[in-house]
């Protein structure tokens, strides 16, 4: 089965395969893509390539009317998420929430800094960014989102120009080749340095943002951690071309 989210939505595309009860994966493009293992029509796993989990499928727009899908049938392990219906009103409920703070937060890598190491906002204390709060919290990222987007708002907590993945060392396969062009950065990600390091040494930011998403898209960067970073990459393009607009 395969078709366009434009004539099948993928909250129809869903229900169909619950009432189905088909079992296999679903492949959705997208920037970033998704992917979705059901068993018997219900949600087993998933997410955006190696981030998964409720969060990572709650990040991509169950909205959207863009992009292809691909349904693989074969037999799946793993627990049921939550019955579909119960599963498609959390997914848009969160994403909803998710997109309600990144009209002021570009993505949960963005760092914050508080000026009191006490109280709510502590944790912030010195720069932090909201996926890094989100683990000293130990709550779910769309609460630590909430929490950061709050204190902005009230003015206890301030943006600071650092992200989470600036602390990323990643190594492109072809960093020891002579560099194709001068947009080819592959010959700087020697794995020595970090993502931050590139930065501070005078690659644009949003040069450095593109680039690494068509690495991952193509799948020439393929490292831990790179579902997270793309999307909260591609949310901060977003955020930028919304601030031109």
């Amino acid at each position: 089965m395969e078709g366009n989210l434009s004539t099948m939505p993928l909250v129809g595309l869903l229900e169909l395969l619950h009432a189905e009860r088909k079992s296999g994966v679903l492949h959705v493009e997208g920037t970033p893509p998704l992917t979705l293992r059901l068993q018997a029509g219900e949600v087993v796993g998933g997410g955006i390539l190696d981030w998964e989990g409720l969060e990572a499928i709650a990040s991509f727009d169950i909205h959207t009317d863009e992009g292809r899908f691909r349904f693989e049938p074969g037999l799946q392990s793993g627990k049921v998420l939550m019955p579909m219906q119960t599963l498609l009103g959390e997914w848009a409920r969160l994403n909803d929430e998710c997109r309600r703070f990144l009209l002021d937060i570009d993505s949960p890598s963005r760092a914050f800094e508080s000026l009191s190491s006490t109280g709510t906002y502590g944790v912030f204390y010195g720069g932090r960014s909201i996926r890094g709060a989100a683990k000293r919290w130990e709550v779910p990222l769309v609460i630590a989102m909430e929490r950061a987007w709050t204190g902005l708002r009230s003015g206890e907590l301030t943006l600071i120009g650092r992200y989470a993945w600036y602390g990323l060392r990643i190594r492109h396969p072809h960093a020891r080749r002579q560099p194709a062009s001068p947009d080819d950065l592959s010959h700087q990600m020697d794995g020595q340095r970090n993502l931050g390091d590139l930065v501070a040494s005078g690659v644009e930011p949003m040069r450095l943002r593109r680039y690494l998403i068509e690495g991952i898209l193509s799948g020439d960067l393929i490292f831990p951690g790179r579902g997270w970073l793309l999307r909260d990459l591609v949310w901060e393009v977003e955020y930028a071309q919304r601030q031109l607009a």
